[in-house]
C-alpha cells in the first residue's frame, strides 16, 4: 500500500526539469538557508504536499494574480507539468546551492515576463509587479508554516515560527519583493486581511478545478484530505473568497493519511542531496505523533 502511495505522488512531480542534477558539483555551499535554518526543519516534511495545495488555494484570493495565471498558465490544460515545475522551484530555493538558486529566481522571473493583461475587475496586472510576487511568496510562506504547526513531524516552537518567517525574506529579495513581513503575526495579518482580495469567476474556476483535478480516484482520496484540510486552516475573511466550508473532523483525517505519507515518501530528495552537498549528516527529528 505504502509503494502504491509512493508512487502515485511522484506522478505528481516526475515531469520537472530536475534544476539540481548537478548539485554535488557545488561542494560546501549551504544555500540561502542552510542546515541551521527552520526553512530546512520546516520544508523537510511530507507536511508540504497540503501546504502547496494551500497555497494554490490562498493565491487564487487576488484576482489580479488568478486572473494573469489562468490567462497565461497551461495548468488547467498540462497540470502534471505545472505542478512538478513548482515543485522544483520550491526544492532548489530551498536546498539549492546558491548558482542553482539564482538560476531558478532568474528562471522564474523570466517565464514570468510575458505574465501582463488586464484583471477581469479592470487592473492591469504584471506577474514580476512586486506586490503580486508578494502574494505568490507570502501565501506559500503561510501554507508551508500552518502545514507544519499542524502536521509536520516535529514541535515548532513561536520563535521558530517567527524565524521561518524572517528566514523567507530572503527569498522575498531574491525575486524583488518590497514587502518584508519579518514575524507570524505580520504575516497572518497581510495575508488575511488584505484590502486586495475578492472573488472574480477566476477564482471559482480555480477552485473548482483543484477540488477536481484529473486524476485517478485512489489517488483523489488522499488528495481530499489534503484538500479539506487546506480549506479548514484558512483564515474565514480569506475563506469567504471560495464559497468553501470546513468538513468535520478534516484536521484529524489529515494527520493519519500524512503519517502515511511520511512512512511512503521518507526524506526529500532534495534535501538529502543538500546534506551531502555540505557534507553533514542529516538530524534526527522527535516525531510528534507515533507512526
Amino acid at each position: 500500500m505504502l509503494n502504491r502511495l509512493r508512487q502515485s505522488v511522484l506522478s505528481f512531480f516526475d515531469q520537472g526539469l530536475n534544476p539540481m542534477a548537478n548539485t554535488l558539483d557545488y561542494k560546501g555551499d549551504p544555500g540561502l538557508y542552510g542546515p541551521e535554518s527552520v526553512t530546512w526543519k520546516i520544508m523537510r516534511d511530507v507536511s508540504g504536499f497540503m501546504g502547496g495545495v494551500r497555497a494554490l488555494i490562498i493565491q487564487s484570493a487576488h484576482p489580479e494574480v488568478v486572473d494573469g495565471f489562468l490567462q497565461h498558465s497551461t495548468m488547467l490544460k498540462d497540470p502534471i507539468t505545472r505542478l512538478s515545475r513548482t515543485s522544483d522551484y520550491v526544492a532548489t530555493v530551498t536546498f539549492g546551492a546558491m548558482p542553482e538558486v539564482m538560476g531558478m529566481i532568474k528562471r522564474i522571473q523570466s517565464m514570468h515576463a510575458h505574465v501582463i493583461g488586464t484583471s477581469s475587475r479592470g487592473k492591469q496586472y504584471d506577474a514580476n509587479d512586486p506586490y503580486l510576487t508578494a502574494w505568490v511568496h507570502y501565501s506559500l510562506v503561510q501554507s508551508f508554516l500552518l502545514a507544519y504547526q499542524d502536521y509536520g513531524q516535529d514541535t515548532l516552537t513561536p520563535d521558530e515560527s517567527n524565524q521561518f518567517v524572517l528566514e523567507q525574506t530572503k527569498t522575498a529579495r531574491l525575486l524583488g519583493v518590497n514587502i518584508m513581513l519579518e514575524t507570524e503575526a505580520e504575516l497572518h495579518q497581510w495575508l488575511n486581511f488584505n484590502s486586495n482580495i475578492g472573488q472574480v469567476e477566476s477564482t471559482l474556476l480555480w477552485i473548482n478545478f483543484l477540488k477536481n483535478p484529473p486524476i485517478s480516484l485512489a489517488t483523489k482520496l488522499g488528495y481530499n484530505c489534503l484538500f479539506n484540510a487546506a480549506i479548514a486552516s484558512i483564515h474565514p475573511n480569506l475563506l469567504k473568497c471560495f464559497n468553501e466550508k470546513p468538513k468535520r473532523f478534516a484536521l484529524l483525517k489529515a494527520q493519519y493519511f500524512v503519517r502515511c505519507l511520511r512512512l511512503a515518501m521518507g526524506e526529500s530528495p532534495a534535501m538529502l542531496d543538500a546534506y551531502k552537498r555540505i557534507g553533514r549528516d542529516l538530524p534526527r527529528l522527535s516525531p510528534k505523533y507515533k507512526s
